[in-house]
């Protein structure tokens, strides 16, 4: 048996153009890639993932569509696809950070609360870089903390408004509740945690953290709120 494709039973491709069923596939297949690159499952190398806030500025030249004079009467009459990037909303979120880097000489920051040991610390750290750091926001590194106080001390000195606590599930067991809590008096004005909670979500919450980033996490959705908390008054 022959299989008849969607065009074809349309009247072929220019018919299907004209009913717009082409371009209702090409905008569901638009709309599902927006969707994967937003929570970072589809890479845009130096987009949505390995960005670089120390890139030089370049030159793009904007191409503009060339409108072809008519000639005689179209056959054929339909919506065209509207052209479209998939780094954009990453993008915007850089030129924000580079805004308010022209405009108040620093980028928003954010304090990586590492707990623990570089083998305890490092993986979640260095995912949490990447997350904050492709939407422009600068992410502090830091050694690991055991104690809460020497960490809302090194908070308060670095200048950032936001904090994200990283370690290992074992090590935010044992010591994110108080590291959390330090972070709150010490002022600062939103806690994420690098990871899903799991059953501790609660007791986190509880503490004081606000968020949580992870693989498959709207980092679009969450990046525009961060810029949104920094520039709070």
């Amino acid at each position: 048996m022959a299989v008849v494709s969607g065009d074809e039973k349309a009247g072929g491709v220019f018919a299907s153009l004209e009913q717009n069923l082409i371009q209702r596939k090409v905008a569901a297949t638009r709309a599902a890639r927006e969707a994967n690159i937003a929570r970072r499952k589809e890479v845009l190398t130096g987009a949505s993932e390995f960005p670089n806030l120390g890139e030089a500025q370049v030159a793009v030249l904007v191409a503009k569509p060339v409108e072809l004079a008519p000639y005689g009467e179209a056959k054929f009459k339909f919506d065209a696809l509207p052209p479209m990037r998939l780094a954009v909303p990453f993008e915007r979120l850089r030129d924000r950070s580079d805004e308010i880097l022209k405009t108040k000489g620093a980028r928003p920051k954010v304090f990586l609360a590492n707990l623990g040991t570089p083998a305890e610390f490092t993986a979640r750290a260095t995912f949490a870089k990447s997350f904050f750091e492709a939407g422009g926001i600068e992410a502090i590194e830091t050694a690991g903390f055991t104690d809460p106080a020497a960490l809302a001390k090194a908070f308060q000195t670095s200048g950032a408004a936001l904090a994200c606590l990283c370690s290992s599930d074992k090590v935010y067991a044992a010591q994110a509740p108080a590291a959390a809590k330090a972070l709150q008096a010490a002022s600062a004005r939103h806690i994420y945690l690098a990871g899903r909670p799991g059953e501790q979500e609660a007791a986190l919450r509880s503490a004081g953290v606000n968020d949580f980033i992870f693989a498959g996490g709207d980092a679009v959705a969450t990046l525009q709120e961060a810029y949104r908390l920094v520039e709070q008054t």
